[in-house]
């Protein structure tokens, strides 16, 4: 990000009042304008060294629904903390098209990394991708599935469970995309605490899920 981005902003004030409140001025007008262009500069964003921006710029995204696509490139970017909060704002914006790309950051040799994949295979799975995350789980090299599956039941038992309910249905986790409508679900509370409930497609196609 270039000083010229930030007016007068300069990178020894960065910190400061003024600094901040450049940068979060900066980031609310482009979620104002939430255009394709506003969109390409808050993903931007989420290279810089500043922490603080990156959370701001991934929230606005998050805000505006911002599409996948453009931030996920970010996965694959030479700075960990950039693959961090890419993978951080998908798993907010509960990008299903993001569970493969996510998941092949559990070879990430940043556990910082490896982590915000997991949680945002979480998030998606909550969201709705559960078969989608699911799927991209059950082709990584066991040593992978099987960490994430437990770093997963730490963190979310309910979720945990569903993945190895999923991972049962061979059949499923191996099926075309175009074979998944009706099977996609999401956790939502219920009054038992959790009840999954079927999104897409038909009531009977998705009972078998």
């Amino acid at each position: 990000m270039s000083d010229e981005a930030f007016g007068t902003l300069r990178p020894f004030d960065a910190l400061s009042p003024r600094g901040l409140a450049g940068k979060r001025e900066y980031v609310l007008d482009l979620e104002r304008r939430a255009d394709p262009d506003a969109i390409a500069l808050l993903v931007e964003c989420l290279i810089d060294e500043s922490g603080y921006l990156r959370d701001l710029a991934g929230g606005a995204l998050v805000r505006v629904g911002a599409p996948a696509a453009p931030i996920l490139p970010l996965l694959s970017h030479g700075l960990w903390f950039t693959r961090g909060s890419a993978a951080r704002t998908l798993g907010r914006l509960g990008a299903r098209d993001a569970a493969r790309s996510l998941a092949n950051l559990l070879s990430d040799s940043n556990e910082s990394v490896t982590g915000e994949a997991v949680q945002a295979l979480i998030s998606i799975a909550r969201a709705g991708g559960a078969v989608h995350v699911a799927r991209a789980l059950f082709v990584r090299p066991e040593v992978e599935r099987t960490r994430a599956l437990r770093e997963a039941r730490a963190r979310d038992a309910d979720v945990a469970r569903r993945f190895e309910e999923l991972f049962r249905d061979r059949d499923l986790m191996l099926a075309a995309e175009d074979e998944l409508l009706g099977h996609d679900t999401a956790l939502k509370p219920g009054d038992d605490g959790v009840a999954w409930e079927i999104l897409t497609g038909d009531a009977k196609r998705g009972d078998q899920g």
